[in-house]
C-alpha cells in the first residue's frame, strides 16, 4: 500500500492506453486519479486543507510511478510517497511545495502587494 500526499489544487488523472485494431487506435485501459483540493476551501465548511491524501494499491503504484507526469510533481515536491499514513496537512506542511500556481489566493498572498486589505466588520 502507498499513500500518495498531494498539494496540488486539483485531481488529476493518469490514465493508460494499449494499442487497438488499427494502426492509429488506442484503447482506455485503466485510470489512476490523484487527489488534489489542497489549498481550496471546502464550500460547506471553509475550511482550507494544505494537503491532500490518495490511498494506492501496490498495483496501482507500479503503473503510475514510470509516468512522466508523476515523476515531474515528485521532483517539484507537489507529490510525496509514503508507505505509512499520516494526516496530509502535517506531510504538506513539512518539506513539500506549498502550493501549486493555481491555489486560492489567501491574506497572506497579498501582504507583499501595496494595495489594502478590507476586512468586513
Amino acid at each position: 500500500m502507498k499513500y500518495i500526499y498531494s498539494t496540488m489544487s486539483s485531481d488529476n488523472d493518469i490514465v493508460f492506453y494499449a494499442d487497438g485494431a488499427s494502426k492509429n487506435q488506442k484503447v482506455k485501459t485503466g485510470k489512476v486519479t490523484i487527489n488534489g483540493k489542497a489549498n481550496v476551501a471546502n464550500k460547506r465548511t471553509f475550511i482550507t486543507p494544505k494537503g491532500a491524501l490518495t490511498t494506492l494499491d501496490d498495483k496501482e503504484y507500479d503503473l503510475i510511478k514510470e509516468n512522466s507526469s508523476f515523476k515531474k510533481w515528485v521532483e517539484k515536491g507537489f507529490i510525496k510517497v509514503e508507505t505509512k499514513q499520516a494526516d496530509a496537512d502535517e506531510v504538506a506542511s513539512k518539506d513539500m511545495t506549498k502550493k501549486d500556481k493555481s491555489a486560492q489566493k489567501s491574506k497572506d498572498d497579498y501582504k507583499n502587494l501595496k494595495a489594502e486589505i478590507v476586512e468586513e466588520k
